[in-house]
């Protein structure tokens, strides 16, 4: 029993941190894609905010739940489909990591643009676009995690 309520608490937490990132991403792609520094400046660090909460809450419980499961099931954290999974897990971690701070500058450069009645500056710009770059090995990261817990490969 222990078993499975582990195993519901991770899906349920792997839905609420897959589908928080994307809505995150969707969100952050047209608030900050908008260029409207009045919306980055007052929308921007309530979706910083949400997004990391929602990641650090989650993500530790997907952690937190897979190593107790892996552990009853007797399986070894460092090979296999579970250390090819931690692997992904870290590399949409320094995504998000890289992400996040990208998004606190963007913010901080909207606010200024905001006070000086100027446009964004091009440092913004290419901030964007590493940020939305970034969401693509993230979320690939993610999938794979997905494939990985559902087919266990060797």
């Amino acid at each position: 029993m222990l078993y499975q309520a582990l195993t519901l608490i991770h899906i349920i937490s792997s839905t609420v941190l897959f589908g928080g990132g994307v809505f995150a991403a969707v969100l952050g792609t047209i608030v900050y894609g908008s260029k409207k520094t009045r919306w980055i400046a007052e929308f921007g660090p309530a979706i910083v905010k949400v997004e990391l909460y929602l990641t650090v809450v989650f993500a530790l419980i997907q952690v937190a739940t897979g190593v107790w499961m892996a552990s009853i099931a007797e399986y070894p954290m460092s090979t296999g489909w579970i250390g090819w999974a931690l692997m992904l897990l870290g590399v949409a971690a320094v995504c998000f990591l890289i992400g996040v701070r990208l998004q606190h500058r963007m913010v901080d450069l909207s606010n200024e643009a905001v006070a000086a009645g100027s446009e964004l500056p091009a440092e913004y710009h290419r901030r964007f676009k590493i940020w939305t770059f970034l969401g693509l090995p993230s979320t690939a990261a993610m999938l794979g995690i997905f494939y990985l817990m559902v087919f266990k490969p060797d």
